[in-house]
């Protein structure tokens, strides 16, 4: 088993896309350039590069990363009509390789398709890690970082009243929070009110209210 190949899967690609930030910051413990890090698209790129760079040893560097973006490989998504990819060519090399780069695959799925041979290989010699959905407790915190960041506050039932009508959903609260910056202009707070006038109810509080 390799731990060198990192398969991250979850239903939401910001959440995978920021645990491959953190897995690729503590491996490097440097920042990123053309020398230590790759990165592919498998809606875009052919396997044989990706195991090709892979293979080869980092220049002016000590360490490497490949980082293969949309990885459906490991789910049951049809390929793209223009792609033939290798599958027996990635198996051999996901049950052979023991080298020193990281190989990191972000898949944009709730579930492996564990029917797949291609997905037995994976557990059985890499790591793989899923991305579970924000708690609440997790998704205000989140929030609360991100208007920071934006020298932005939120009042206290205002960030209740926002969870209330959008639920914990990570790409609704993360919409809805970024019309909310926009909205709220120059000033530095957000109230209830604001809420009220901006955030879009979720289709369970939709529902809620219906009934």
């Amino acid at each position: 088993m390799s731990n060198n190949i990192i398969t991250i899967y979850g239903e939401v690609p910001e959440l995978i896309e920021k645990k491959s930030a953190e897995e690729i910051n503590n491996y490097l413990n440097a920042p990123k350039d053309d020398f230590n890090f790759v990165k592919y698209n498998l809606y875009e790129h052919d396997l044989a590069p990706v195991i090709e760079e892979s293979l080869t040893m980092p220049f002016f560097s000590d360490k490497k990363v490949v980082l293969v973006q949309n990885a459906y490989l490991f789910t049951g998504e049809k390929p793209p009509k223009d792609l033939n990819h290798n599958i027996d060519q990635l198996i051999e090399f996901i049950e052979k390789y023991d080298g020193d780069t990281m190989i990191i695959f972000e898949v944009y799925h709730s579930k492996l398709d564990e029917r797949k041979k291609l997905v037995k290989t994976l557990k059985k010699n890499a790591q793989l890690k899923k991305i579970e959905q924000m708690s609440e407790e997790e998704i205000m915190q989140w929030m609360k970082k991100e208007l920071h960041e934006n020298f932005k506050d939120i009042k206290q039932d205002a960030l209740d009243l926002f969870i209330e009508l959008t639920g914990v959903n990570f790409n609704i609260v993360k919409q809805e929070l970024e019309k909310l910056i926009l909205f709220l202009g120059d000033r530095s707070t957000i109230n209830k009110q604001d809420v009220y006038q901006t955030v879009n109810r979720s289709l369970e509080q939709n529902v809620f209210l219906l009934t």
